[in-house]
């Protein structure tokens, strides 16, 4: 019997061998499939544009996997993202500080954290960090631009043109673009103050960075406004120029348009009449033409009710109406006609079925950014959601523009 056990030792053994091994394979493939899960719902939420939730389960996926500095430094990303940027600062502290890393990878990991530090507010760090990394030829493009945002988000726009005119041979055309808007601010700034030839150099600054952006062409008809009042026809060329470069411009282009001809003493507004020229009905048939804009159509049929007749103000009302339904035309329509009426409560009918649309028009957006969405009643050339400059444009709908 003892003889019988001795021998079955060797069966027990390998028996409790491979049922050790295939628990431990049980063990790594459950692992395995809770990593994989964490993945796939990830994936999932950032399809279905649930980003906080789409960053958790990255989170708990890159946590699971075996630690490697690419996946370190993508965690450090994710924990930055979700606002917990003392988590993120920590880990890539500890990568830009680990000796066995290469260099490469030292400095990208010192990027993140300049990245980390500029959400932290911390930016005479992040600012250090950028200035050496600058130095660096391989990373001098992603420090540049970063380098620029820091400024930018100081609110300090001479340092930034400086860094991004010293560097404009790597800057992406997004970071070209934010150069632009930076002159464009100090040009909005100097036209305020009346410091109209600094304005001027600063709006040219602006148009030779990036040839195609129209705040800088918006901001150059308002100094010809300022700098020479009888420059109407200059501006009214550059008005065309805008309207056919962008059509989405219709709201800003009327404002100039108006500014044209008010400006010049023989045609002041002092009521509610708008300005009896036929050069001025000219520029907003082409303005009209050429964006389609709403605000547009509405002042030339209120141009033409005015002055010529009130029949063909509501023609070319309904013309639009029935090429692309608007409320704001169909109220514009709805105030003509209740100007027809011979009995005083149809009219005052009218009225209150147009106040009641105008008030729905009023609790709308105007503007919206065509990069994120963002929706806003106030005009800003910096979306205050994504950050992007120059992407706010009146929403083009049907209660809208």
């Amino acid at each position: 019997m003892f003889e019988l056990l001795f021998l079955l030792l060797p069966i027990a053994a390998a028996y409790g061998y491979y049922m050790g091994r295939n628990s431990y394979k049980d063990k790594r493939a459950s692992k395995k499939t809770e990593q994989t899960n964490n993945y796939l719902k990830g994936v999932d939420f950032f399809i279905n544009n649930e980003r906080e939730q789409a960053v958790d389960k990255f989170i708990a996926y890159l946590n699971e996997a075996h630690p490697t500095f690419e996946s370190s430094l993508a965690l450090g990303n994710l924990f930055r993202q979700r606002g917990e940027v003392d988590r993120a600062i920590s880990l890539h502290t500890s990568l830009a500080n680990n000796e066995d890393v290469e260099p490469y990878e030292n400095e990208l990991a010192q990027l993140e954290l300049a990245g980390d530090f500029m959400s932290a507010g911390l930016l005479d760090r992040a600012e250090a960090i950028l200035q050496d990394m600058v130095q660096i030829p391989r990373q001098r493009k992603s420090a540049v631009s970063l380098l620029v945002k820091l400024y930018e988000q100081e609110r300090d726009f001479e340092k930034a043109i400086a860094v991004g005119k010293e560097h404009q041979d790597v800057l992406s055309p997004s970071s070209l673009n934010r150069i632009c808007n930076y002159y464009c601010e100090l040009a909005q700034n100097a036209l305020v103050a009346g410091k109209l030839k600094e304005a001027g150099y600063l709006i040219a600054a602006a148009h030779e960075m990036v040839l195609t952006s129209i705040r800088p062409a918006l901001l150059k008809a308002e100094l010809l406004l300022k700098d020479q009042p009888k420059s109407k026809a200059e501006v009214l060329t550059l008005i065309s120029k805008i309207a056919a470069a962008d059509n989405s411009t219709g709201p800003f282009l009327l404002e100039l348009l108006r500014k044209a001809f008010i400006s010049d003493a023989q045609h002041q507004v002092t009521d509610q009449r708008l300005p009896h020229d036929p050069a001025y009905k000219e520029a907003l048939v082409e303005l009209s033409q050429k964006t389609g804009s709403a605000a547009v159509i509405v002042e030339l049929a209120q141009y033409l009710a005015q002055y010529e007749s009130r029949e063909a103000a509501e023609l070319l009302l309904l013309n639009a109406i029935k090429e692309r339904p608007n409320i704001k035309l169909y109220s514009a329509y709805m105030g003509l006609r209740s100007q027809e009426q011979s009995d005083a409560s149809d009219s005052e009918s009218i009225m209150q079925l147009k106040s009641l649309i105008d008030a729905q028009i009023a609790r709308h957006s105007v503007y919206s950014c065509t990069r994120c969405g963002f929706e806003s009643s106030m005009m800003f050339w910096q979306c205050p959601s994504c950050r992007r400059w120059d992407t706010m444009r009146p929403k083009r709908a049907i209660d809208s523009d």
